[in-house]
């Protein structure tokens, strides 16, 4: 074989290009590029490039010579950027340079400064499908994103840890009135500013509001297919005819309201923390949900239905195509057993007495996490068998030459004295 042939060099340079793309470490696809003589320059047109590790925000200087290298004809697929420690001009020149290279999926990580007010030119542009927006600082100095954010292209939105300032409240559509092709929302750890924020996309087919904080939010989404809310303060009324699952975990229920749910088929209901007078208001939601075939809801729900059998006892069942009931705790304190009284049977049974009926104690809840926590650990455990093993193999391997040599030591010294 020939010792001088460069196997490296003969790769394709997609290939090349996939290869160095494939982790998203714009430096290490640099200093790859050693590794053969060809691929010194195929670097410059990896569609993609993370400026968030800790080199390049401590480097601007490198920034901008890895920026100026790129071959411009080449467009961006996907950008990381942590903000924070650059200047707010020098951002912009990065963000411009992506937006005007068509980039298609953009991830900011936002680490504080300027007034912790957040530019609108981080929000401009004709290309951007995907954007993730972080902020990492605390709770109560979270940075403002106002509501001229103008992204028609953009499909997927998720925002974490940030305040939502809508200066046109009477503007339609609201917060998200320019995202024209949005289908998906996540909204994590975020505040709205609007004392009656109103939420209209035509296209949008999945929600995920998590953890946030609103007065009243009004939702008009025809296409909208899965809404997840958990643990947000406020009131939620939504209209969503097409919507078919639906997970709603809060501690206030009498602040949901759900309009034109009709296709709903699958809805996981909890509440937590609880309280005996929200009996009432749990009625009423699940009234709501008469057609939905797969009904989740928390123990802690059926616990305080038997407090109102009177109130359940005129009631008719309103889950007439109700197919699958699980009823799962979601505390692990409280009672070990909980007898469910008839009415409260009636009132989700009564239209459906064929359906599947799953309830879980506590125990059994318990003993399923610990299972889940011990799968989890099982591979830990086995890697460190598999070093411990590898330890007493290569110490028996040294004992075991050890002893040879001790051996031939011996053998030498008795052929010495012959």
């Amino acid at each position: 074989m020939n010792t001088k042939d460069d196997r490296l060099s003969s790769l394709s340079d997609d290939l090349v290009i996939k290869i160095l793309s494939y982790n998203n470490d714009t430096k290490q696809a640099v200093r790859t590029s050693i590794l053969s003589s060809r691929w010194k320059t195929i670097w410059k047109s990896i569609p993609l490039f993370d400026l968030s590790s800790d080199y390049f925000t401590s480097r601007p200087h490198e920034v901008t010579r890895y920026l100026s290298s790129r071959n411009n004809e080449i467009e961006l697929s996907s950008v990381e950027l942590s903000v924070g420690e650059f200047s707010q001009a020098f951002v912009k020149t990065v963000v411009d340079y992506a937006f005007s290279h068509n980039v298609q999926k953009m991830t900011i990580i936002w680490s504080g400064g300027w007034h912790n007010k957040i530019p609108n030119f981080l929000f401009m542009s004709r290309s951007l499908k995907d954007l993730t927006f972080i902020s990492t600082t605390r709770y109560l100095n979270q940075p403002e994103i106002k509501s001229s954010m103008d992204l028609p292209a953009l499909t997927s939105l998720h925002l974490e840890n940030v305040i939502l300032d809508n200066q046109n409240p009477d503007e339609y559509g609201g917060l998200f009135s320019k995202f024209l092709n949005l289908k998906n929302l996540t909204l994590f750890k975020c505040s709205i500013h609007d004392h009656n924020p109103f939420i209209s996309l035509s296209e949008f087919s999945n929600l995920t509001p998590e953890n946030g904080l609103y007065s009243f939010a009004n939702v008009v989404a025809p296409h909208l297919k899965n809404l997840t809310v958990v643990d947000c303060q406020g009131r939620l009324k939504v209209y969503a005819p097409e919507l078919s699952s639906l997970m709603y975990e809060v501690p206030c229920f009498e602040n949901f309201i759900a309009n034109g749910v009709s296709c709903l088929e699958r809805v996981d209901f909890y509440m937590c923390p609880y309280e005996e007078d929200d009996g009432d208001a749990i009625i009423k939601i699940l009234q709501q949900f008469h057609n939905v075939k797969y009904l989740t809801i928390g123990l802690e729900i059926v616990e305080i239905l038997k407090s109102y059998v009177d109130e359940l006892s005129d009631l008719p069942s309103s889950f007439g195509k109700l197919m699958s009931l699980k009823i799962f705790p979601r505390k692990e304190k409280g009672k070990k057993k909980v007898k469910i009284p008839r009415q409260v049977k009636n009132f989700f049974l009564g239209a459906s007495p064929n359906a599947v009926v799953s309830i879980y104690s506590r125990k059994e809840v318990k003993t399923l996490k610990d299972a889940t926590s011990a799968q989890k650990i099982l591979p830990k455990l086995q890697g460190f068998q598999w070093f411990l093993l590898s330890v007493i193999l290569y110490a028996t391997i040294i004992w075991f030459f050890g002893a040879m040599l001790h051996i031939l030591d011996g053998y030498v010294i008795r052929l010495s004295n012959m």
